[in-house]
């Protein structure tokens, strides 16, 4: 069904889908297929492209001449990028979708139901599927989650103007951490829903010794702004030695740059830990049992996959 940019069903609420493309021309088609087999009438589509050079760009407007097009000149990051979506977005639900991901028909109705009948849900995702999984059996609609992966989420406009989007300081990963953690804290719950399923190809920029520094750049930041220095201090003493062992054993002197940055911005980063700690709604030490429950869940979850 093609996607209506007007809407005046209560029942069905615009959607808006915000994509954030870099060279994914290999990617998109596959994606933009599945996504126009959604069954959801009352969508719209943004895509942000970070001045991909493998003609992602024009594959947007062979693929998807209905999407709007934003065309940026330099890599400004995934969550600047998903920031500049949402301000042009019109929905009252946000979902952020990457181009690696195919969804499955029914996806968005089910998210946009699910989340109706929890109005203390500001985020809610699918079920997201990794190649060779098969899924689950559902034993309920929905659950409480510490936090929810970037490739398909879906948030509540308010809950998204409340927390001020996407942490901009993270070029990428733990951006998707940081704004579910926010959100509890802030008061809202965290979901995912068992019976909407994606499919993720993990066709980005996962993995790989790159990226090892914006990790424990960004893992080290979330930790400083949300968590209580109880946790802060063994995370930090823990990422210390995994990181000495990181430049010690394949040497990567890059990942000294994670813990520099963190140094010259931690009056910063300490200004908005105040501001989290004092507009928080629920104690750090709730969030910390759903991040031991999420953690137990996932390890349970690898074990069945092996």
């Amino acid at each position: 069904m093609p996607p209506s940019q007007r809407n005046d069903n209560p029942a069905t609420p615009l959607v808006s889908l915000i994509m954030v493309t870099y060279n994914s021309a290999a990617l998109l088609p596959a994606c933009l297929e599945a996504l126009a087999a959604t069954r959801y009438p009352a969508y719209e589509l943004l895509i942000v492209d970070n001045a991909s050079n493998d003609g992602t760009t024009v594959l947007v407007t062979e693929h998807a001449p209905q999407a709007q097009l934003v065309a940026n000149r330099e890599n400004l990051g995934f969550g600047c990028a998903c920031n500049q979506g949402a301000q042009a977005a019109q929905g009252a639900l946000l979902v952020f979708l990457n181009p690696d991901v195919l969804v499955t028909p029914n996806w968005l109705t089910l998210l946009v139901e699910h989340i109706a009948a929890h109005p203390e849900a500001g985020i809610i995702c699918p079920t997201t599927l990794y190649p060779g999984e098969t899924p689950p059996p559902v034993h309920t609609l929905v659950g409480e989650t510490a936090a929810v992966p970037g490739c398909a989420l879906m948030i509540r406009r308010d809950a998204w103007q409340q927390l001020g989007g996407f942490d901009e300081r993270y070029f990428l990963y733990w951006e998707d951490t940081d704004l579910c953690w926010r959100a509890w804290l802030a008061g809202w719950r965290v979901l995912e829903d068992f019976t909407a399923l994606v499919y993720h190809e993990r066709g980005g920029s996962a993995g790989g010794r790159r990226w090892d520094a914006e990790a424990t750049k960004n893992s080290l930041h979330t930790y400083l702004k949300t968590m209580r220095w109880r946790r802060v201090l063994p995370f930090s003493a823990s990422l210390a030695l995994k990181t000495a062992a990181k430049i010690i054993r394949f040497r990567q002197p890059a990942l000294l740059g994670a813990w520099a940055w963190n140094a010259h911005h931690l009056g910063e980063t300490l200004a908005m830990r105040r501001e989290i700690q004092r507009t928080r709604r629920i104690a750090p030490a709730a969030l910390e049992q759903r991040i031991a429950a999420h953690t137990a869940r996932n390890r349970h979850a690898r074990r069945n996959r092996h």
